[in-house]
């Protein structure tokens, strides 16, 4: 109990701290997190090369439990890929945003798909499933086939950042929304208030610390994932019936407008009816006490001069500034340069100047 109320007080404190604090962290994390499976898919890879008969042997059978439980894997496979909805968040401060931020989600879906599918291609292939079905920590076993007894080290350090990263920008992004939402009337004025000196949204991060450090002493993690996706499954449900009323027949560019609403009904409906009976009453139970309270806690009006405020030209360009040190997007830009810098110099011939 120590341990998770000093871990989320510790990235609460961090979120509360400023943007550009949060950011460094989160590069940092993102780094460390990303160098241990980085080392297990380049290495468990080259073992395959040298022992295919290793890969052959794990993989057989290829479906030993059948397809029986794929329901409920698909929604922890789900929350794995949540949070990708976070990046329509800055819409209004990122030039072209009908483009960039499709654009955006499609590249970093495909990136986190390809770590996913590697990594557990190279998990599979080098532990036994039977091996792997008795354990809760399959990347440390995986580890320490690979790396012998170092390899419980290098996956837990790497889980723990991965956790640790994964928490910390969830936190970020959950709080700005709750505080947007705030300052156009949709949630109690107390969210909306901010830090006097570090100009943060602290009121909405420390209530989200203590709603989530109670949800950690409270059931299992799988149970906590499919509460967690059913909430997600009806905003995600809601949205999908939102963008059907409200879609643009004679607006150009918006392609799929009329098909994706369609199938994310679809998608959402299976994820609802998927989830365990013991985890979707009490979400639908939370889901209907939320009305009331959001009934009498919410103004109908929204608070006027903190929307003007947030919108204004200064405060979105100060947003664009403070995004240049969020989620590794300086080192992207640095790296960009060099790439561009290199091709000039090759593209220079001999003797000009």
């Amino acid at each position: 109990v120590a341990v998770r109320a000093l871990f989320i007080a510790s990235l609460t404190l961090v979120n509360i701290v400023g943007v550009r604090a949060a950011g460094k962290v989160n590069d940092a994390l993102t780094l460390i997190k990303l160098a241990p499976l980085l080392l297990l898919i380049v290495v468990g890879l080259g073992i395959f090369v040298i022992q295919p008969g290793m890969l052959i042997a794990n993989y057989t059978p290829l479906l030993p439990f059948g397809l029986e439980n794929a329901s409920h894997a698909l929604i922890l496979i789900f929350w794995a890929y949540a949070g990708f909805e976070l990046g329509t968040l800055p819409a209004g401060e990122v030039e072209n945003p009908q483009k960039a931020i499709p654009r955006a989600i499609t590249i970093g879906m495909l990136i986190v798909s390809l770590f996913y599918i590697l990594t557990n291609f190279v998990l599979f292939g080098l532990v036994n499933w039977t091996l792997l079905d008795q354990s809760t920590v399959p990347l440390v076993v995986a580890g320490v086939a690979l790396f012998g007894p170092a390899g419980v080290l290098i996956m837990t350090v790497g889980a723990l950042f991965s956790v640790s990263g994964s928490n910390e920008s969830g936190m970020l992004g959950s709080a700005r929304l709750a505080y947007a939402m705030a300052i156009d009337g949709l949630f109690p004025r107390a969210f909306s208030r901010v830090h006097p000196r570090y100009g943060t949204p602290h009121v909405v991060l420390i209530t989200q610390g203590v709603v989530a450090f109670i949800l950690s002493n409270i059931g299992n993690l799988s149970g906590l994932i499919a509460f967690a996706v059913l909430n997600l499954a009806f905003s995600f449900l809601l949205t999908c019936f939102a963008l059907i009323v409200l879609r643009d027949d004679h607006t150009a560019g918006l392609r799929g407008q009329h098909i994706l609403p369609l199938a994310g009904i679809a998608v959402c409906l299976f994820l609802l009816f998927s989830t365990p009976i013991s985890d979707m009453v009490p979400g639908i139970l939370i889901i209907a006490a939320g009305i009331p309270i959001y009934l009498y806690y919410s103004p109908k009006e929204d608070i006027h001069h903190l929307k003007d405020l947030f919108l204004s030209e200064e405060a979105v360009l100060q947003r664009r500034l403070e995004a240049k040190e969020t989620y590794l997007a300086n080192l992207l830009d640095i790296i960009r340069t060099v790439i561009r810098w290199v091709g000039r110099l090759r593209n220079h011939e001999p003797g000009e100047r």
